[in-house]
């Protein structure tokens, strides 16, 4: 009866969540059509905040004396779900955007959104086109000191829970920025929404803002050190008592 209960309760968020996310994304692509200021990212927050709740899913976060307001940063987190973006959005406490994948901008309404509030497409599978995206990032970073901008350092979902492999275009692009990075590690999502499965259920994300991690002279030499000093950050706190991904 058990898988019987999931499977219905989780129907029953979807049907509860999908249309609040429809009419969210919404108001937040006519609200982006008279400003890209400071008056849109309460609508942007608030929607994520929205959608989340109807989904069953609280968030909350831990660490906020780690995020210094008038720092810009390069913001890392660990990849579990489909829901990332929107945990994301609902807690980080200042501005951020990112580089989202290419299909997801000819979506009917999400696309046009993306497109307007200013996140960057990226087609992985075409190394050229990849390579523009991250230029098109920097060019972000440098010219939007108000704003972090956010990675998945692992490129992609995990399917069993642990941190994956990282790949070396968000190292790169903070190194050529000259910018800190700032990990976040969400612990709780994985039971919630996984990989390879639509069920959904309930239930509540811990999000941890740690200390950012300097590049200390860094260059792009030295990426593979960075990348394991920020791994052993994110790892620490996955691994600690009590903690599931």
């Amino acid at each position: 009866m058990k898988p019987l209960f999931e499977t219905l309760r989780s129907i029953f968020l979807w049907t509860l969540a999908f249309p609040v996310f429809v009419l969210s994304c919404l108001a937040i692509l006519l609200t982006a059509l008279f400003t890209r200021g400071r008056a849109l990212e309460p609508v942007i927050k608030t929607g994520c905040r929205v959608v989340l709740f109807c989904a069953g899913v609280r968030v909350r976060l831990h660490g906020r004396e780690n995020f210094d307001p008038a720092r810009q940063y390069l913001v890392m987190m660990n990849h579990v779900s489909l829901l990332d973006p929107l945990v994301f959005y609902a807690r980080f406490p200042g501005r951020a955007r990112t580089v989202e994948e290419e299909r997801h901008f000819r979506w009917p309404l999400y696309g046009p959104m993306l497109r307007r509030i200013g996140q960057i497409p990226l087609d992985r599978s075409h190394p050229r086109k990849a390579r523009e995206s991250l230029a098109r990032a920097a060019e972000f970073i440098r010219t939007r000191k108000d704003f972090s901008f956010i990675v998945f350092p692992e490129g992609t979902r995990t399917r069993d829970g642990k941190l994956g492999p990282f790949k070396r275009g968000g190292f790169l692009l903070a190194a050529e920025a000259g910018l800190d990075i700032l990990p976040i590690v969400q612990t709780g999502a994985y039971r919630i929404m996984r990989k390879g499965s639509k069920r959904l259920r309930p239930g509540r994300i811990d999000c941890y803002l740690e200390p950012a991690v300097a590049a200390d002279g860094s260059s792009r030499r030295d990426i593979a050190g960075w990348m394991d000093r920020v791994r052993r950050v994110i790892e620490q706190r996955l691994d600690g008592p009590g903690i599931l991904a």
